[in-house]
């Protein structure tokens, strides 16, 4: 009796310290927008003060730090994201503040002037601390609503900040890459990632419904890919139906690489798979913030496939 009580109570305390174990004030959880504001407002300058977003974290949340620092240190992720830029087409407005993009992307050892950026760390650790508030919410809503984790039943919640196990990033692009990548070398590099949880290496992929489309460009290299893919698992109240995963395939470098992801509501699923969208000589746009040398601010046409 007396072991069976001992091993309760190990099993037991186990299962507390992984549910407490990004240090969340329990009357302020991690999935109110109200957490993540706090976060970035202290990290404001306030009068000769400011303190970086990282060491905010360091202090609030050494769960996040500790993905952010883990990945920072793996020299392949990277290399699997294009560029975006931080700023929104939609709301004209800038999404994330200098002071926490040039934060962000320094501990990546990356310098540039914070207005075309790395997609991977924008995309992820970077729309956590967007204030932001678009006609579709915060940027941060897609890794911070269970949407993601549920619709593909992922009980480590690794497309989230509030992963068990791996690394936001990494365990994004890990995702991401396995469904979008068109070329197996791709996708088999994606196993030197260091950061990545077993649950999503271990993900059936296979049983996916996936929907490609191609949009290649006349003229040039570059083909702008979207997967768009079925939620298997949905709440009787999600509102979205599918993920979107936007890439671009450099022809000629026989290269693709991820820009972002995020889910979908059915109705934007049936525009963007409308068949009369589809053939030769389509308008082709450059979308979802993403940056492609030489296509910006240019009218484009090209054929638009879909398979």
């Amino acid at each position: 009796m007396h072991l069976f009580k001992l091993i309760s109570f190990v099993l037991i305390t186990l299962l507390l310290a992984l549910v407490s174990c990004s240090s969340v004030e329990k009357n302020d959880p991690e999935n109110t927008d109200a957490y993540w504001a706090k976060l970035v407002r202290k990290s404001e300058k306030k009068g000769s003060r400011k303190m970086s977003i990282l060491d905010v974290l360091k202090q609030e949340n050494p769960h996040l730090y500790a993905q952010i620092d883990s990945d920072s240190k793996d020299p392949d992720l990277l290399n699997f994201w294009g560029k975006s830029t931080n700023f929104d087409s939609g709301a004209k407005k800038q999404i994330l503040s200098d002071a926490i993009m040039t934060d962000l992307q320094k501990k990546f050892n990356i310098v540039n002037d914070n207005r075309i950026v790395h997609a991977g760390i924008t995309h992820t650790y970077g729309y956590l601390f967007s204030v932001l508030d678009t006609p579709y919410g915060f940027k941060r809503k897609r890794w911070i609503e269970p949407t993601l984790n549920y619709g593909f039943a992922l009980s480590g919640n690794g497309l989230s900040p509030e992963t068990l196990r791996g690394a936001l990033l990494s365990n994004v692009t890990y995702f991401t890459g396995k469904i979008a990548f068109k070329q197996e070398s791709d996708k088999a590099a994606l196993e030197h990632l260091k950061n990545v949880s077993d649950e999503l290496k271990n993900f059936d992929y296979r049983k996916l419904q996936t929907t490609y489309i191609e949009e290649d460009i006349s003229e040039s290299p570059i083909t702008l890919r979207t997967a768009l893919v079925k939620l298997p698992f949905k709440k009787v109240d999600e509102e979205n139906d599918a993920l979107l995963i936007y890439s671009v395939w450099n022809q000629k470098e026989k290269k693709e690489v991820l820009i972002t992801a995020f889910p979908i509501k059915k109705d934007a699923f049936n525009k963007i798979v409308d068949p009369a969208g589809f053939g030769k000589n389509q308008p082709i746009a450059v979308r979802y913030n993403a940056y492609v040398e030489g296509l910006m601010d240019q009218k484009l046409t090209g054929t638009r496939k879909i398979h």
